[in-house]
Order: C-alpha cells, then structure tokens, then sequence
C-alpha cells in the first residue's frame, strides 16, 4: 500500500471519529455506541487502526497524553503552552520531557503557563550545554 493510499485511509478514519465527536459535542450520548460498526463498514482493518498510532508515518503528528501525576502538576493551559511550543518546533519531544521533569521537580502546584514557559526557555537555551540531570538538580527560582 502507497502512502497515499495510506494517508486518504487515515483521513477516512479521522473524519469518522471527527464526525463521532461533533455528534457527542451536540449532546448526542450515543455517538460512540456504533463506531465500531462503522470502522467495520469502512472496511478498517487492525493495521489500519494499528498505522495511526504514534510513531509509524500516518501517526507521526499526534500528541503525547499526560499521566494522571502530570495532569495535578500543571495547569492545562500550560500543557497547551508546551504542545504550541513544540508544534511551532521551539521544543524537541525530548525537551518536553525534560520540561515535564522540572514542573514535577518544581514544588509548584499546578503550574501556570508563565513558568512552563520560563522553564521550557531554560531547557531550550541549556540543551546544547547541559544534561537534563544537570538543567533538572539545579535551583529552580520560583516568583511567589
């Protein structure tokens, strides 16, 4: 199969769910109660649905999903703040990572986009300088 063909089978597949989660979005509580009856349909098969997760060509833009822990350390609007960051290429996935770390490491709950922000400047401009061990075990100045 081209890549192409690929692409336009994944399109299919996110209209699909698109159009599922419009439906739920419009107070339609069954929305998702046949979607697997319409992935059927359509003629999905496993490694179809298997080819739009991360990691393999089709799959290449979707996001990283935080863990229950993350989610209590940050704010979503700072977790917004590092998707756009890493979107636009100002992060690497690794730096976002390391990001993560020193939110965690940071004693501040939830983090705000302003020290998200400052602490993903520091990662970026340190990267190429330091380990993320050494960025991370630094002091981390806090603005109460």
């Amino acid at each position: 199969m081209t890549e192409d063909v690929i692409n336009q089978k994944m399109a299919r597949l996110m209209r699909l769910l698109a159009e599922r989660l419009d439906g739920y979005a419009a107070g339609d509580d069954l929305a998702f109660e046949t979607l697997g009856e319409a992935i059927e349909e359509e003629d999905f098969a496993p490694d179809d649905l298997q080819a739009a997760s991360p990691g393999t060509p089709a799959g290449k833009h979707a996001q990283r999903v935080l863990s229950a822990e993350e989610r209590a350390t940050l704010t979503p609007a700072a977790w917004g703040c590092l998707l756009e960051l890493q979107r636009r290429g100002s992060l690497t996935a690794g730096q976002v990572e390391r990001v993560l770390d020193l939110c965690a490491e940071s004693g501040v709950r939830p983090v705000d986009p302003e020290l998200a922000r400052e602490l993903a400047t520091r990662v970026a401009l340190l990267d190429d300088r330091a380990s993320a061990g050494e960025i991370a075990n630094g002091d981390i100045d806090v603005i109460h």
